[in-house]
């Protein structure tokens, strides 16, 4: 195809420069040099399949007014032979070109004659790509948003396969920081109140899992919940599963031990619920990375300790700050809190470290939603100041899509289910 739209380019520019030279052979132009014109695709399919300013730039030296000499070259068009059927002046003298049906055959008849291999190039060749898209948070289900992200990553995977690359497909799970632990609380919490008395009045009515969960969902009185945490159905069926699995005896142990076991009960189903709906999506892919490996095996550390020794952080407050400011972003960003806790911002570090510097991708694609957009510029200023070309790094912003019910916008929120 692309063969196809340069050639018809190509016509259109020999056929433009014949005219001018028949022109100006019979004196109705100046022997005055050509200058440099455009041949492209009109944004607007009226005005022709391929347009050209060279009217427009030719009235200087031509001494004449940008639809005259477009008239005059209008004589001199002989498209016989072309791709083109016809030509036409629009506006104050643009020249579009209209291709003739035997174009589109010709189309057609490569498209047939290259079956699947119809539109690869080798643009890639030689060249490692990872995609991580959809990468959905693993406390809990998936979400329209998370579905558009899959289409738009797996298309994009997909092409750039096409186009010759080595294309790696990657799934990044937030399976540890703030998110973790508030989805250990959310499902002790409720564990908690299935191990209560009320909760077990509920048990020994038999209910199906979910009568059981929609009930204690809906009884905020007897069944409250803190505003921190997550509230969704999908939490009270986990700690009900866990409590038919192993009864109360989690509910004895300390609260820390007691969250991990629900955690590390709760958080594969969700995996696996991901892998599963993925799959009916007809998305797969080749690595399924952890954000907790970043964590035990020191990367996260170490990327502390590199920006530390390139000069990029100071302390304020107690916190360790880097400098991003000094890569163009709108403020300096703090790594490690005052309690010690590094932020969320270093593991993603971490990670996109290990994805440039580490297995050595020569791209690197993120599928981010649109609301992250400024968080672009820290990231790739991280990647400059540990020393990593940050334009290898390429991420595509989903713009965000507003469900509607009733006449009313409604809002989707995992924390509130």
């Amino acid at each position: 195809m692309n063969d196809l739209i340069n050639e018809a380019f190509s016509q259109a520019r020999e056929l433009v420069m014949n005219a001018m030279g028949q022109l100006v052979a019979d004196g109705t132009f100046p022997a005055e040099a050509v200058p440099s014109f455009n041949i492209e695709i009109p944004a607007d399919p009226k005005n022709g399949d391929i347009s050209t300013n060279a009217a427009m730039v030719c009235a200087k030296p031509f001494r004449s007014a940008p639809r005259k000499i477009a008239e005059a070259l209008l004589t001199k068009l002989d498209v016989t032979g072309s791709c083109f059927s016809k030509v036409e002046i629009a506006g104050p003298g643009f020249i579009n070109f209209f291709y003739d049906k035997s174009w589109y055959a010709s189309v057609v008849k490569a498209v047939l004659d290259d079956g699947k291999d119809y539109g690869k190039t080798e643009f890639g060749k030689g060249k490692r790509a990872l995609v991580e898209f959809v990468s959905a948070n693993p406390t809990g289900p998936m979400h329209i948003g998370n579905a558009r992200g899959g289409a738009i990553g797996d298309c994009l995977a997909a092409v750039m396969e096409y186009a010759g690359y080595e294309v790696e497909r990657e799934f990044y799970i937030n399976d540890a920081g703030n998110q973790i632990e508030k989805f250990g609380k959310s499902l002790r919490l409720r564990y908690m109140q299935i191990c209560s008395d009320k909760g077990q009045e509920l048990v020994s009515k038999n209910m199906d899992m979910d009568e059981f969960t929609k009930t204690i969902y809906e009884n905020t009185a007897d069944f409250p919940m803190p505003d921190d945490v997550y509230l969704g159905m999908d939490i009270i069926a986990h700690a009900k599963s866990f409590f038919d699995e192993y009864g109360m005896i989690a509910s004895a142990q300390p609260e820390d031990e007691c969250k991990q076991a629900l955690v590390d009960y709760a958080l594969p189903k969700n995996i696996d619920g991901l892998h599963k709906d993925l799959a009916k999506y007809r998305i797969s892919y080749d690595t399924w990375f952890r954000e907790s490996t970043l964590h035990n095996d020191g990367s996260v550390q170490e990327v502390i300790e590199k920006l530390k020794a390139g000069g990029y952080t100071y302390e304020q407050d107690g916190a360790l700050w880097f400098r991003t400011t000094d890569f163009g972003d709108e403020k300096d960003r703090v790594l490690v809190r005052d309690n010690g806790i590094p932020t969320y911002f270093v593991p993603d570090i971490a990670y996109h470290y290990n994805k440039l510097a580490v297995r050595k991708f020569d791209k690197a694609i993120d599928i981010f939603g649109a609301d992250h957009h400024g968080y672009v510029p820290r990231l790739k200023a991280a990647l400059s100041a540990l020393g990593v070309d940050a334009d290898k790094l390429d991420v595509v912003l989903m713009q965000m899509v507003r469900l509607v019910r009733g006449g009313e916008v409604v809002k989707l929120s995992k924390r509130s289910g």
